[in-house]
């Protein structure tokens, strides 16, 4: 397919074929197409442009239905051909691909508008349009018709009707019961519509709840199960501008730390703006290019850019703040999280053969990978509290998991490069790497066990610090503090 098209986002799915039985493929997403890959040497097998990609659906169940299944379809010269696939993440897939609908072979419109207003949290009435497409509801300007809003059907828990509120409606989403609360004459054909294309489209069920809420309720229970003082109680405070496409300047806002929640308030009314839960942050970005910008990323998206003149403050109380409360996986980065070159969602783990073939990965890059390419494509998949597979599991041709990591931590010091001219990020990248791998018991043994590892980590350190970089110092350093205390279950005085 080219350069021009960039993996969005890539899944581990398996392929049904009728004279080939079933195997594994890697199915990505991308900007201006299909691909599947051999999951083993990450050569291409399959690529389709969108201009000759039909649809994606979810198969119908029947009598023999393999679980999860979902058909593609496309050109193949002047006939159609089709394909099999199916995936634990089948939803997630299905609504990554229709986000690039109007560009396939027959663009899929099959949508319904409708005025509206949103109740704002000030409690001021905005008008905007609400319009249901085969895999969201978009709010959009009522003015320009700019999207200011999506809810991805994969992401709603429920559409509640509010009585109180002429033709009121809240969307519930976000994993913790978020209501983002509307009023349109239109309720009904949109709770329709929604429950329709769900099904017909992505293979799940919507269904507006039988029992209404009061505005009243929705308002008080706006965000959730987090709604309650001890999770709205700052711990902490800094003074933010939030750089959003909704707003044409930079918006003032007070960033609040509780010992569960992140909050955005209004520093007027401290009324709250918005809430994330602490345990849904994945990365935080600390841009190299300006000193006051930082980027939260979230495991189901919708990433928050910020400015602060107490950035590295926030920041520090941030991991504190995430860290405490559970969330073990959260680390500082100075570039975002390359998302499509994730083979899963990121709010679940990815599964041990992905792991073992990023081990295998930095032993030996694939065709027309470089190292630099292998040890990142490594920390996208592996979380930064450690490898969850780390063990070797019982049985005839289980394979040696401590001979897989200690083989990539080898690999990682033999080939780390000039430590002095080698890009920054790529210095970090390599440091994340290491932190991953020495927080399994079989890494942490290798500081003894592997011969002259420990002399050699302690160079990489003295030459890291030397470059005087904050983002390179973080990293070296959170990589030692994982070698100064085990990170993994279970340890003994040996290991």
């Amino acid at each position: 397919m080219g350069t021009n098209n960039q993996d969005v986002a890539c899944y581990l799915v398996t392929k049904h074929s009728a004279w080939k039985g079933k195997y594994k493929r890697i199915f990505s997403v991308g900007n201006a197409g299909i691909t599947t890959y051999n999951p083993g040497s990450m050569e291409v097998t399959n690529q389709w442009y969108y201009h000759d990609f039909i649809n994606i659906t979810p198969a119908l169940k029947g009598v023999g239905q393999v679980p999860n299944e979902f058909i593609i379809t496309m050109r193949k010269g002047k006939k159609v051909d089709n394909m099999r696939f199916s995936s634990e993440h089948r939803t997630d897939i299905i609504s990554e691909a229709l986000i690039f609908r109007h560009s396939f072979a027959e663009g899929i419109v099959d949508n319904l508008r409708a005025n509206a207003q949103k109740v704002h949290w000030s409690d001021a009435r905005h008008p905007v349009v609400l319009e249901v497409t085969p895999c969201s509801v978009e709010q959009l300007d009522a003015t320009t018709g700019a999207p200011l809003a999506s809810y991805m059907f994969k992401d709603i828990e429920a559409l509640v009707p509010v009585t109180g509120l002429p033709g009121g409606l809240c969307i519930q989403c976000g994993g913790f019961g978020r209501l983002h609360i509307f009023s349109t004459d239109r309720r009904d054909e949109i709770l329709k519509k929604v429950e329709d294309n769900a099904k017909k489209y992505i293979g799940i069920s919507i269904n507006a709840k039988k029992v209404c809420i009061t505005l009243q309720q929705a308002q008080e229970l706006r965000v959730g199960k987090y709604s309650g003082d001890e999770h709205i109680t700052s711990l902490c405070e800094f003074t933010v501008h939030k750089v959003s496409r909704r707003h044409n300047d930079p918006v003032r806002r007070t960033l609040c730390i509780s010992e569960s929640c992140l909050l955005e308030r209004d520093p007027n009314s401290y009324a709250i703006v918005t809430l994330k839960p602490l345990s849904d942050i994945f990365a935080l970005v600390r841009h190299q290019e300006n000193p006051q910008m930082l980027t939260i990323e979230y495991v189901r998206g919708g990433n928050r850019v910020y400015t602060s003149s107490d950035r590295d403050a926030l920041l520090a109380s941030l991991i504190d703040g995430v860290r405490a409360s559970g969330n073990l996986d959260v680390h500082v980065r100075m570039t975002p999280t390359p998302r499509g070159k994730r083979l899963g969602p990121l709010e679940v783990p990815v599964d041990e053969e992905v792991e073992s073939m990023h081990l295998k990965f930095i032993q030996q890059p694939p065709p027309g990978w470089t190292f630099a390419e292998a040890v990142e494509r490594f920390n996208v998949n592996v979380s930064y509290s450690g490898l969850l597979h780390a063990v070797t599991a019982e049985g005839l041709f289980a394979e040696n998991k401590e001979k897989l990591i200690t083989g990539a931590l080898g690999a990682l010091v033999l080939r780390e490069g000039d430590q002095a001219t080698l890009p920054a990020e790529e210095v970090e990248a390599q440091f994340h790497a290491l932190r991953r791998l020495v927080a399994s018991k079989a890494g942490f043994a290798s500081l003894t066990s592997l011969p002259r590892f420990r002399e050699k980590v302690g160079w990489k350190v003295v030459k890291a610090l030397q470059r005087n970089n904050d983002g390179i110092n973080h990293a070296a350093l959170d990589m030692l503090c994982a070698l100064m205390q085990p990170m993994h279950d279970n340890p003994d005085l040996k290991h």
